[in-house]
């Protein structure tokens, strides 16, 4: 399948941008909050936010790379990242702050990546408990609160980590689903 242009790229980019705005005013993000603020209550509200946004971008990344042709996946990526830079633009961020926040979501992709894996399998497999994201969202606490105790992932529905678990797997649902159709739009049925 042939590769598209840089400006396609980027507009499928802007289209999937969205996604990410969507899915941070909605439950998802509200329930990481809560569990944030149960698990460590002296972290402020900017390092939260920063922490939930930082953590659905690495959903969403990890939708596109489940949904897309694996050819155009990177390139897609791409395209959402130039697009979350061109909105990013407008906050007139000095070089140096760029850089740090290019840094942090760096490292917050490599912790996610192991985590997320060791769920996505345990989802996939046929043993899999209630709490699909135990690990990916563990890794979240962690990030939020460097220190222990880890949270309580007991399957009492009224945990706070149970609710997350939830609602993430509510919005990775409808980030796939919304990525399944701007696939088909742009590349048919090819995966």
């Amino acid at each position: 399948m042939a590769l598209l242009t840089h400006e396609e790229y980027l507009g499928l980019g802007r289209r999937i941008m969205p996604l990410l705005g969507s899915v941070l005013c909605g439950p998802s993000a509200d329930a990481l909050r809560e569990l944030a603020k149960a698990y460590d209550p002296s972290v402020d509200d900017a390092r939260i936010s920063a922490e939930v946004f930082l953590f659905h971008k690495y959903l969403l990344m990890q939708a596109c790379a489940g949904v897309f042709p694996e050819s155009h996946v990177d390139h897609i990526i791409g395209g959402l990242f130039a697009a979350l830079n061109e909105r990013a633009s407008g906050l007139d961020l000095n070089q140096e702050r760029q850089q740090a926040m290019e840094a942090m979501w760096k490292l917050r992709a490599e912790q996610f990546d192991g985590p997320f894996s060791q769920d996505q399998a345990q989802l996939l497999s046929e043993e899999s408990g209630p709490l699909y994201w135990k690990e990916t969202i563990g890794q979240f606490c962690q990030n939020v609160h460097q220190h222990e105790p880890h949270p309580d992932f007991s399957s009492d529905g009224t945990n706070p980590s149970h609710t997350a678990s939830q609602s993430v797997t509510a919005a990775l649902d409808e980030m796939v689903s919304a990525l399944e159709e701007i696939s088909q739009q742009q590349f048919g049925g090819a995966a």
